[in-house]
């Protein structure tokens, strides 16, 4: 049986996660075996909306990380951020290879950015009467150098970059989620993914600039309280009713209220294109991601979605060993967009 051995690695803004995996590259929706996972928090406006900013101290974090955990030299990385596009988008029919070619000359008028200083690249989803639909991504050259520089100084083998959002997909939308129609939604620091997959396919993808960290920036602005007494008030408070005679914790329901409205607000608008282009419905929503441990998110967006919702599970197909097999739940919420993109080595 052929393996493969590679490491997803989820740059955050304030997190690096890396997942290793083994893959029967014969069978890639088969079982995989997450070997190890570690994650480690970042210096500070390190990394920016996904983007490395200061690459020496993303280095140095990801020299002592692997130092740590021995893992493999061979890394697909994860890329998000308001500065890459994910769009839909219908092209001429044609083969693969000469879509991608005819990228530059084809989707200017789609993307805000010149082509010339981006990557572009086309996921075809389906194609119907001479035309094909599917995903255009288009990276900006520097946010790719930026990212794939820090992983070379790290003394790393970049093997591929890959979208975040797709490495959620393939880690969750499998299982009891890889048939239908599910919505993915990862809470992060600064941002949140939200795709929507049908038959375990993205169809949708965006990136939210909602995440855990604005909260508490929020809440200690309002408040005029120190940072860390925010992230406190934000953990206890979150969005249980805080009772009475305790004005602190009421005004930081309010504020916390407030935020998760407008993410919910996001992500009713991306599950509603959807339903009006497709014909189809959102069944479920899986949440993941270190801010989705929020007290409350899960019912708050169960509730305000009507829709049924869970938090990311590794199904049957997954088996965890050594330090991942070890991990608690709450901390397997971090876990799906490196076992993703690990994932990819097989895709």
């Amino acid at each position: 049986m052929a393996k493969s051995q590679v490491v997803g690695l989820d740059i955050g803004d304030t997190q690096l996660r890396a997942a290793e995996v083994s893959l029967d590259t014969t069978n890639p929706l088969g079982s995989a075996v997450i070997q190890r996972y570690a994650e480690v928090d970042l210096p500070p406006d390190a990394v920016r909306d996904g983007e490395v900013i200061r690459g020496g101290e993303v280095a140095n974090t990801l020299k002592s990380l692997w130092s740590r955990h021995h893992f493999a030299k061979d890394v697909i990385i994860g890329l998000g951020g308001q500065r890459v596009v994910v769009r839909d988008a219908t092209l001429p029919t044609a083969p693969l290879d000469a879509l991608r070619q005819a990228l530059p000359f084809t989707v200017q008028d789609l993307i805000m950015v010149p082509v010339d200083q981006c990557q572009l690249d086309f996921y075809p989803l389906s194609e119907a009467d001479g035309q094909v639909n599917g995903l255009l991504v288009a990276a900006p050259n520097e946010v790719i150098e930026h990212n794939v520089d820090a992983v070379l100084s790290a003394g790393l083998k970049p093997v591929r970059v890959d979208l975040a959002g797709f490495g959620l997909t393939r880690a969750l939308a499998r299982g009891q989620f890889g048939g239908g129609v599910v919505g993915l939604v990862d809470v992060g620091a600064d941002m949140s993914t939200v795709v929507v997959a049908h038959a375990g396919q993205p169809v949708i993808m965006r990136i939210l600039p909602t995440g855990g960290r604005l909260i508490t920036d929020q809440l200690a602005r309002t408040l005029g309280v120190p940072e860390p007494h925010a992230e406190r008030l934000k953990i206890e408070v979150a969005l249980m009713n805080p009772g009475e005679g305790n004005e602190q914790a009421h005004a930081a329901f309010g504020v916390i209220a407030e935020k998760c409205q407008a993410l919910v607000e996001q992500i009713a608008r991306t599950f509603s294109f959807y339903s009006q282009a497709s014909g189809q419905s959102v069944e479920h929503v899986v949440i993941s991601g270190r801010g989705g441990m929020l007290n409350g998110l899960g019912q708050y967006i169960s509730t305000a979605l009507r829709l049924p919702a869970s938090f990311s599970v590794l199904d049957s197909n997954f088996r965890l060993q050594n330090s991942a097999a070890a991990m608690t739940p709450e901390r397997r919420m971090s876990l799906p967009i490196a076992v993703g993109l690990a994932m990819g080595a097989a895709a």
